[in-house]
């Protein structure tokens, strides 16, 4: 293993990572992969979502096929775990069984393959809360490493609204915690830390600058106020209000009244399953009577304690939300998926339907023991989480793997109040990164396996 540089083992770490989509048969699918295929080979900015991934097909499909993306995919994920072990000092040959065993575990036990093997941009969040903990601490003196990281991180928060809000929301907790707790987080230096927040806040601007480019609209978002929308139908919130108000003289006039008793249960079925997006004028149509809602749920103190209490309410069912595969189902003919691989990937079209996913409605993708194994893990994590810190454990490892567990924590807690904050809880959303708790309790037992297991052995020995 000695012999073996970076390179190639980051390469072997991204063939274990393919595992999955090769025993899939083809990359995996969601429903929106149809919109992503579709907006970056069109070169159109959706209503529903940013452009930058769906240029991101498009560039790395190499107008050809899809295996070349989730190629790169597996690499950018393996890339980044390994810069993240190699920050804990691991001696070469150490590091390189570790980051191999890392892998594998992870593939086989965790969802990691099923979200990087995957045409979504939900591998990213992940990688974006990693790549963010390597930049704070990276070493100065590697300025081409700094610069590539730097690049996926932007090109992380850019592909989706709500991995923006997640990076931001993440380096502002860090700058908190290192202004207010100077010596408790000296390790994350402050001019660092402040290069790391320029770093997330320039998404804010290259966001709307890649749209303006596209489309010669310097906006964020198109469709944001559905979404917001979405939610508070979900939460209930829009019921009452409309119940409240409908009769005002300030939105005596507002379309959405004409629902106000017929409204769907959940935020899908508001957005996709029912005409009140287009009865209330379409995605753009509606976007200043759904504002102004949306401005006064929030600046009213009535409803916004509801907000703050039924978006906190969520967030917490979010982070009970794991299991993978949700949405991995067929998407045959007559869905976007298909409808944009029979376009694009044409030659590649029989090999889809016959992937694992589609073939007999998907039933050959059984997640039922991998979720099992997956719950086992995270309990054991939790476990794990409750004896370092209810004890003086961590007290006795290394300061940078605990401050990694704290930190993987935190974007776990972030991810979950954003994703349920903005829409609803759904698995997807927390277990597209949950593994990076097993993946922090890995490198803390790798770095501190020793002082562990004496410390463990001793709290027994006395009872």
């Amino acid at each position: 293993m000695k012999k073996f540089n970076p390179y190639l083992i980051v390469g072997v770490g991204a063939l274990l990572l393919s595992i999955i989509g090769l025993y899939n048969g083809y990359p995996l699918v969601y429903s929106d992969t149809g919109t992503y295929i579709y907006s970056g080979f069109d070169k159109f900015i959706p209503y529903d979502r940013p452009i930058a991934y769906g240029l991101f097909l498009r560039f790395f499909s190499f107008n050809y096929s899809a295996w070349f993306v989730i190629i790169i995919q597996n690499i950018i994920t393996s890339f980044v775990i390994y810069e993240t072990i190699k920050l804990f000092e691991f001696k070469k040959a150490r590091l390189t069984q570790l980051f191999l065993g890392t892998i594998l575990f992870l593939v086989f036990f965790t969802g990691i393959g099923w979200y990087s093997n995957q045409l979504m941009p939900d591998f990213l969040v992940p990688i974006s809360v990693l790549v963010i903990f390597i930049l704070l601490l990276k070493s100065e003196r590697d300025y081409p490493g700094f610069i590539l990281l730097s690049f996926i991180l932007v090109f992380s928060l850019i592909s989706h609204f709500s991995h923006l809000l997640i990076g931001t929301s993440i380096v502002g907790v860090v700058l908190f915690c290192r202004l207010i707790f100077r010596h408790k987080f000296s390790i994350f230096r402050l001019k660092r830390t402040l290069v790391v927040s320029i770093i997330v806040a320039s998404g804010w601007l290259f966001l709307p600058t890649l749209n303006y480019i596209i489309e010669r609209q310097f906006i964020l978002s198109k469709g944001s106020h559905v979404f917001l929308m979405s939610h508070l139908n979900d939460t209930g919130i829009l019921k009452k209000f409309l119940n409240e108000n409908c009769n005002s003289p300030e939105f005596k006039d507002c379309k959405l009244c004409q629902f106000k008793d017929s409204l769907p249960n959940d935020a899908a079925s508001f957005i996709w399953n029912s005409h009140i997006v287009d009865s209330c004028g379409g995605w753009l149509g509606s976007k200043e009577e759904y504002s102004k809602i949306i401005s006064t749920t929030l600046t009213r103190p009535k409803y916004l304690f509801m907000n703050v209490y039924r978006s906190a309410s969520y967030g917490l069912i979010q982070l009970t939300r794991n299991d993978i595969g949700s949405g991995l189902s067929a998407y045959n003919e007559g869905s976007a998926p298909y409808g944009q691989i029979h376009w694009r990937f044409n030659s590649e079209l029989n090999n889809y339907l016959n992937s694992k996913q589609n073939i007999w409605n998907g039933v050959e993708l059984k997640f039922d023991v991998l979720n099992r194994i997956n719950f086992v893990v995270l309990i054991a994590c939790l476990l794990f989480f409750i004896l370092i810190f209810a004890s003086s454990v961590f007290l006795k490892i290394a300061p940078k793997t605990i401050l990694f567990i704290l930190f993987v924590a935190m974007a776990i807690i972030v991810n979950s109040f954003i994703t349920a904050g903005l829409n609803c809880p759904y698995e997807r959303y927390q277990a597209r990164i949950v593994w990076l708790l097993p993946f922090a309790v890995i490198v803390i037992l790798a770095k501190n396996y020793s002082i562990l297991f004496k410390t463990i052995y001793g709290l027994i020995v006395k009872k």
